[in-house]
Order: structure tokens, then C-alpha cells, then sequence
């Protein structure tokens, strides 16, 4: 039985150190790196990708951007259409999802002990962008993300908007139609 691969995160994830502890997890033998172009001469990358079970694994790492710029939500679906077209498999982590156990087993089905202490979530001097800042399309894709979740994920997500929503009033923290998630 092989070894449990155990990685430690210092600090709240940002697409280094996602890159950094897959390929811990995966190995170096199916770690195909970073910075990944989508088809031969085009311009489009895939921050990161691995190869499970025959099938080529691409890592999108979403920062603030991918929900704030339609153009930017645009490129990512064309980005995601090519991989399926392809056959890879699409996994996607956005900024406000930390890599935990549980997380990396829900987005990659992969077993290792992630050692993390930030939480999940709109955490004060880190995340500052808040989804009443986000798009139409990104307020979209965040409700999405956020009700697919695991619920413990989920709750740390919504904890955190509570939070932020007294520190700042929930107009400037959420919009109109999300406000509601608040309620449960």
C-alpha cells in the first residue's frame, strides 16, 4: 500500500503553492507542470496539469478576476470546452476555497493529509474582494461554486460573509439576489 502524502500550507492559497502541493500529492512522474498551452500556437495556458488514469488533469486557480471580468469568465469557458473536447478533465479552485483533506478529495478525488490552518471563506485583510464586487456572470458562477460545495465548506464560505457583512454592511458584501444565502 503506497504511503499517505502528507503537505503542509502556510498561510491563506494562492496558485504557487496549489502547483507546489499537487505535485507532492501526484508524484513527478504524472506532474506534466505549469503554464500549460491549451492547443498548439495558442496563447491560452492552463495554470497547471497532471495526468491520472490515462487522462490529462487541468488545474484552473481563480482568483478575483475570474468572477469580476465577463471577458476573463468567457475565456475560462472556452478554455474548459477545448479540455472536454479533448478529453481532460477540468478542475477549477476558486480564491475563496482553501486546499484542505476534504477539498482535495471533493475537486480531485486524491488522499493525502493537507495541513492548513486559513480558513475557507472572505477572510478580512485577504480576501477583500467581495461578491457584491463580482459580475453578473460571476455572481452566477459563485452561487454555483458555492452550492455544490461540501456543506462544512460551505458554512465556513457563508460564516466568513456574515463576518465581513458586520465589519462592512451586507450591501457592500453581497448582492441583492445572493443576500438570501445568508439566511440559512
Amino acid at each position: 500500500m503506497p504511503r499517505r502524502v502528507t503537505v503542509q500550507i502556510e498561510g491563506y492559497l494562492v496558485q504557487r503553492k496549489l502547483s507546489t502541493a499537487l505535485q507532492a500529492i501526484v508524484g513527478r512522474s504524472a506532474w506534466l507542470g505549469t503554464e500549460i498551452q491549451v492547443a498548439p500556437g495558442s496563447l491560452l495556458r492552463w495554470d497547471m496539469a497532471y495526468q491520472r488514469d490515462r487522462q490529462r488533469v487541468v488545474v484552473e486557480f481563480d482568483g478575483e478576476a475570474h468572477y469580476r471580468n465577463s471577458l476573463r469568465i468567457k475565456v475560462d469557458s472556452e478554455k474548459d470546452i477545448v479540455a472536454k473536447t479533448n478529453g481532460h478533465r477540468v478542475v477549477r479552485i476558486p480564491y475563496w476555497v482553501q486546499l484542505t483533506t476534504e477539498t482535495l478529495k471533493y475537486y480531485f478525488d486524491l488522499d493525502a493529509e493537507i495541513i492548513q490552518e486559513f480558513p475557507h471563506g472572505f477572510i478580512s485583510k485577504k480576501n477583500r474582494i467581495l461578491p457584491a464586487s463580482f459580475c453578473e456572470l460571476g455572481v452566477a458562477r459563485f452561487k454555483r461554486e458555492l452550492k455544490a460545495l461540501p456543506t462544512a465548506v460551505k458554512q465556513d464560505v457563508l460564516s466568513s460573509l456574515r463576518e465581513r457583512a458586520k465589519e462592512h454592511r451586507l450591501k457592500y458584501v453581497l448582492p441583492k439576489d445572493l443576500r438570501n444565502l445568508l439566511k440559512t
